[in-house]
Formats: structure tokens, sequence, C-alpha cells
């Protein structure tokens, strides 16, 4: 057994293997308050209108060297994640920004030191709104106050890799977005940070370049070895500590580790199914995506469709929303690397505690409840109607599956259907029609959960976002780690859930698939084939794994599990029946 096995969360799919590399911050230290010491104590008789120059180059190279990480990672990982760089770019040469600093100057600050001090000021107060997306521009403005001032310090970047080029693990607190699009694959195995968020840009990025990252192990991180050999489970949010032989052989057994030798040629496949349609025991194994890139990543595992496709993430990072030709482009792009195999476009699901920065409107007191989701795309219709014209377009003469984020009543899909086909019956007569159809829902909140049935009569298929239904059955916080033993697909409440909605969706025909991090877990996988599910939705890494398991299931056996997991009386109980045991009264 390890030395040790640290419980975090899940922030990019994978395993990595290698050698501790801990660093602290991932470019230089902020300024430590306003009266004058700190990095640049000591500095007497700066000249301002000199001191102004350095400040105003160094802003201007600083946002040359984003916009090219921007092309650069948008290459790499696709343009909405590119695009994260690009708002960075802006940043540095926002007068919110970068008039404080100058004014700091002028009162005989060091350039660097007043950088560190403006964005700080501004990060705070967008770290102090109780919002996550608010939280992660926070992170972002201070990535550019340190990029900034380490230019003006003459301050060359960290290097994140051991100089013997031996596999790193690398360890920090947190880690900056642009020093993530950085890494070297072939010298970065994993990340583990203890702090972080799955949302955060950082884990965007990992996931977008494939290199396995586990959040939120707080400060027990700090306590490992320097020079200890790691291994980061990025599926089940775990690092070990010294991992035995065995521990090693049982994560490839699960299947945890991406291929090695990927097929070539974005409509390979890794495998040949059994079945119809290319799926496992009659489950399609199929990806969450949020980019081209990650689609044809897909494709080359071997995925039997896309389940989800996250289209906010166009919509993320900049002033505007995307224009219709701009989505259908996108769009389209992601329907041609999938060929004939199915995909399913969830629409715009920010609002609530994810905002686009566009996006008017007061703060909400409670944003996890609020208008987000298909609310907030019927109450801004402009949107939702350019976002279905957009994919009517993209979809002409192929098959259109489109999903609705966060639907809590049956009018609302109703709504929701009556508008889809405004928009197709107005662009008709442009031949944009294509061949079919579907509407689908997300079911994340509980009220969908319990009116399946009523969802079912006019919904095509059902999605279940398990990461939310958790969250909203338990009344717990996903991301808070000290809710984390609670906010678990385990809890036989959000399993009845699941039931529910497999047994309204079998009296229509209707397919449903689990798109949340359940699908790709290895303690659920039996449980859910054997609760009934039609199609598992995982990253695209993980996908030969999810089938190994699959293809492993004996389906009996994983109905009589499923059956026996609904009479438990907690989740600890399903825990011990998963390990083999009898479950307690």
């Amino acid at each position: 057994m390890a030395l040790e096995i640290l419980l975090g969360r899940a922030g990019s799919p994978g395993i990595g293997v290698g050698r501790a590399l801990v660093i602290g911050t991932t470019s230089v230290p902020s300024a430590v308050g306003g009266n004058g010491t700190g990095a640049s104590a000591g500095r007497v008789a700066l000249d301002p209108l000199a001191e102004t120059g350095r400040l105003r180059t160094a802003l201007s190279d600083a946002a040359s060297a984003l916009q090219d990480l921007a092309v650069r990672t948008a290459e790499q990982a696709g343009a909405d994640v590119g695009v994260i760089f690009e708002a960075q770019a802006l940043f540095a040469l926002d007068p919110g920004i970068v008039d404080p600093a100058l004014r700091f100057v002028a009162d005989g600050v060091p350039a660097d030191d007043a950088i560190l001090r403006s964005t700080d000021a501004q990060a705070d107060q967008l770290a102090a709104v109780d919002d996550a997306f608010f939280r992660e521009r926070a992170a972002d403005v201070r990535d550019v106050g340190r990029r900034v001032a380490a230019i003006l310090r003459g301050e060359p970047p960290p290097d994140l890799w051991h100089d013997d080029g031996s596999p790193a693990i690398v360890l920090a607190d947190d880690l900056d977005p642009s020093a993530v699009a950085t890494l070297r694959r072939e010298l970065v195995r994993g990340i583990a940070l203890a702090g972080g968020a799955p949302t955060g840009h950082a884990a965007i990025v990992a996931r977008a370049l494939g290199i396995p990252l586990v959040l939120g192990l707080g400060a027990a991180l700090a306590e490992v070895p320097s020079s200890a050999q790691l291994a980061v489970d990025g599926e089940t949010g775990r690092l070990f500590v010294e991992p035995s032989v065995d521990d090693l052989a049982a994560l490839a057994r699960a299947g945890i580790a991406a291929p090695t030798s990927p097929a070539s040629g974005a409509g390979a496949r890794d495998d040949a199914p059994d079945g119809a349609n290319g799926s496992t025991h009659g489950v399609a194994i199929v990806a969450n995506v949020g980019s081209a890139l990650e689609a044809e990543a897909a494709a080359r595992s071997g995925a039997d469709g896309i389940g989800l496709v996250r289209t906010e993430l166009l919509f993320l990072g900049r002033s505007t929303p995307p224009s219709v030709a701009e989505q259908r482009t996108t769009y389209a792009r992601i329907l041609d690397v999938m060929g004939d195999r199915p995909v399913v476009f969830r629409t715009l699901d920010v609002g609530g505690d994810k905002p686009a920065s566009w996006q008017a409107g007061p703060a909400e007191l409670n944003p996890a409840l609020g208008v987000r989701g298909i609310r907030l795309g019927l109450r801004r219709a402009e949107l939702l109607d350019d976002q279905f014209e957009a994919l009517l377009r993209a979809a002409a003469g192929r098959d259109l599956r489109v999903m609705l984020p966060m639907v809590a009543t049956r009018e609302e899909l109703d709504a929701a259907r009556e508008r889809l086909t405004a928009v197709q019956a107005r662009i008709a007569a442009d031949g944009a029609t294509p061949r079919s159809v579907q509407l689908g829902v997300m079911i994340e909140v509980p009220s969908a959960a319990l009116m399946a049935d009523a969802l079912a009569a006019s919904a095509d298929f059902f999605s279940i976002g398990t990461n939310d239904l958790v969250q909203y059955t338990l009344a717990a916080d996903r991301t808070n780690a000290e809710l984390a033993d609670l906010a678990t697909t385990l809890q036989p409440s959000v399993l009845r859930l699941i039931d529910v909605v497999v047994r309204a969706a079998r009296g229509r025909g209707r397919h449903v698939a689990v798109c949340g991090e359940a699908a790709a877990d290895p303690r659920c996988t039996g449980l859910l084939v054997g609760l009934g599910v039609d199609e598992l939705s995982v990253a695209p890494g993980s996908i030969a794994a999810v089938r190994a398991r699959v293809a492993a299931l004996d389906p009996a056996a994983a109905a009589d599990l499923a059956r026996r997991a609904l009479e438990a009386p907690t989740a600890a109980a399903v825990a011990t029946l998963l390990d083999g045991g009898p479950v307690p009264e």
C-alpha cells in the first residue's frame, strides 16, 4: 500500500506518475501592502516619469505575450481555451487596472509594486463577491499582475520540471492558468493542488491539454516530501504518496490511465464495442467536450458519440456574446469531427454562480438557486434564439440533438420547445433544415427527477447531471471540501432519484444518459448500469477505461447490486455493498 493517500477532488481525468516538484507561486509574490515594503523595499529616489515608461512598456509586453499564449493554446487546446488568455491580455490594458497603477507610480511607488497593488485591489474586490465566476476573474487579474511585475524585475518564469528530465508531479497551493498552459506534457505527468476548483481556469486548461489534476487537497499537501514518488488519480481525486506496485497495478486494472498509443485520425477507434450502435452491454460510452479539439480526442478514443458539448465555453471570457455565425462555425466543426456519431449540444449554461462578463443584472444572494441555465435562456430569449439558429444551421442535413440545462418544470421545457420550433420555421426557407431535431433535458434538480414522467411526455431524451443532482438533493455545495463525505452519488436518496428517472423514461421509450462525475467513477459504474441507464458520458481520456469496466460487468449481477443499493439506508451501507459486504440494517 502507498505510504499515504490524500483525498481531494477530480480536476482533470487520467493518471500520472512521477516525482514531486514542489513550487510556491507560479510567478512572483504579490505586493504586501501600502507601506512600500516588499520585493522593492529600500529603493529610493525613483524617477516617476521613468517608472511610468517602464510600467507602460511592461504592460504592453505582457499583453503581447498573453496574446501569443492565447494563439498557441488555441492551437493545442481549442479556441474556447485560448480565449482565457485573450481576456488576460485585455486585463493588461484595462484602465481599471492600469490607471490606479499609474497613480501609485506618480506617488513614488516602484512600477512593480504599483502594478501588484493595483491588481491585488481589483482582485480583492472580485474575490469578495460570493460567486465562483468572479473568483476566477480575480485569479486571472492576479495572474496578469504577477506577470507584469516579473517583466519589470527581469525575473524569468520558474522551470516547472526536474533538471534531470525525470517525470514530475507539480505540487502547489494553486497554479495560474498561464503556468498550466506552458507545462511540457512530456516532463509533467500530473498536478496536485491544495486549493483550486474544478471550474477554475487552471483546471479547464489542464483538461484541455490532457494533464491529470487533483484539486482541494488542503494543508496535507504541504506534508508531502519534496522527493516523494507520487501518483495522481485525476478520475477520483486521489494523490498516492509512494504508491506501491499493487497500487499502480490496481489503477491500471481500473483502466484509469489514458491510452498510451491513441489511434490516428479523428474518426479512428481504439476498440470495437459489442452490441447495436457501438454500445457495450447495451450502454453507449460517449464524451463530454468543450471544444472541437476535445471532440477530436473523443473520436480518437473510440467514443460512441458526444453526450455533452459545453457550449458555454464559447461565451465566457469575452465582452459580448458570440454571433450566430461564430457559433455555427464552432458547432459545425464538432459535428464534422464526429461524422455519423451522435452529438448532444447543451444550450448556454451560464448565470447564477457562473455568469458571463457580458451578462447584465443585479448580484444574486443565492446564485446557485438563481437565474441560470434555461432560466436565463427564457428570460434572455434573444440568446436562446440565436443559439438555436446557430445549431440548426450547423446541423443542416444532419441529425441535431439539443439539451436544456437546469430544467425544473415542464413549463420550461414546453416554452423552450416552442422557441426552437419557431426558429426552425423562420429559417427553413434558407435551407437550414436538419434531418431530424431532438430536444432533451438535463435532470439536475430533484423536481425534474420527481416529474420525469411528465417531462418524458415532451422531452426526447434525458441526461442526468449527477454533480448538481447530488448538490441540490443533499443541499450540500459540491465545491466545499468539508462536505465531500456528504455530497456523493452513493447517497441512497440520489440513487432512488436516478431510478425514478430511468423508470419514467422506460415508460415512454426515452434514452437516459449520465453525464456527471459519477459516470466515470469506478465505484458507480456497476450501479448505474444496473439501474438501467443507456449511456455514460465522460471526459475523452476516460473513454477506454469506462468501456473496459462496463464490458467486464455481468448485467444480471449489476442489476442485483443496484436493487440492493436502493434498499440501503446510508451511503456508507452502499459503499460496504460495493466492497462486497452485506448491507447494514
